[in-house]
């Protein structure tokens, strides 16, 4: 496993892209995230400096954090297509190597950017704690686990739908339409049923933070009702992953190597 990491990662260094969209998740991240924090509202019962505060840093950096997991699942795709576009997966089945070993690297090396992102956002959640006055540093530290099986989700929806399309500019439009059709879909039925469609499960894992004085406690109490629990919706996660994963490999195998 580590040398199917390694040739991946030997091909993604020269890849201008690779480091095009990680730089700019790595510089705006922490703009994003301090320059939320400096907002001041005259009247509005919130000094949203204290998000910088442990433990509520750990729910607020991944926040931010998640909204450039749109950006590092769309890299997912293009990486993919171009093992089909440059006949490289071609050559690596010819040369001996399976197609379960195709889908096993993609597997690593999207483990291995979640696990990138993930410490990135430790060490800025960390940073920023300790510089507000440090305090309970391991409580709600789940966030980071939490963010990490959700840049995976991301992640592993990009890799079927390239796996199926194989090309980079139809692939990402098809990612983003996805999204969006999964939305309008959901508007059309019952929230019973919508709340378990993937894209919403994978979304909603990292909660819009609620600051106290945000909302009074009987609307806090009403939206967490109206809201699967954060463990369910973890789990839920992980099964859809996985199947993800399931997937991607029937339509690998079923799919003549071109």
């Amino acid at each position: 496993m580590i040398k199917l990491l390694q040739i991946e990662y030997k091909k993604l260094f020269p890849y201008t892209t690779f480091w095009v969209i990680f730089g700019l998740f790595f510089a705006f991240t922490p703009i994003v995230f301090y320059g939320a924090g400096q907002i001041k509202i005259d009247g509005f019962p919130i000094d949203f400096a204290t998000m910088y505060n442990f433990p509520d840093v750990w729910n607020n950096v991944t926040y931010i954090g998640s909204w450039f997991n749109l950006l590092i699942g769309m890299l997912l795709v293009i990486l993919v297509c171009n093992e089909f576009s440059f006949k490289t997966f071609r050559q690596h089945v010819i040369d001996g190597n399976s197609k379960a070993d195709f889908i096993v690297s993609k597997i690593l090396l999207m483990t291995s950017f979640a696990l990138i992102s993930t410490l990135y956002l430790f060490v800025l959640g960390a940073i920023f704690g300790f510089s507000s006055g440090g305090g309970e540093f391991l409580t709600d530290i789940k966030y980071l686990l939490i963010y990490f099986i959700q840049t995976l989700g991301y992640m592993s929806v990009g890799l079927i739908v390239a796996v199926l399309i194989r090309s980079s500019a139809l692939s990402i439009i098809a990612f983003i339409c996805s999204i969006l059709a999964e939305s309008i879909v959901r508007a059309l039925i019952p929230d019973a049923i919508d709340q378990y469609f993937p894209m919403k499960i994978i979304s909603n894992l990292t909660p819009f933070p609620t600051p106290k004085g945000f909302m009074v406690e009987d609307m806090r109490n009403a939206v967490i009702a109206d809201t699967m629990s954060l463990n369910t919706t973890l789990i839920v996660a992980v099964i859809y992953i996985f199947a993800f994963w399931g997937i991607s490999y029937f339509i690998l195998t079923k799919k003549d190597i071109k």
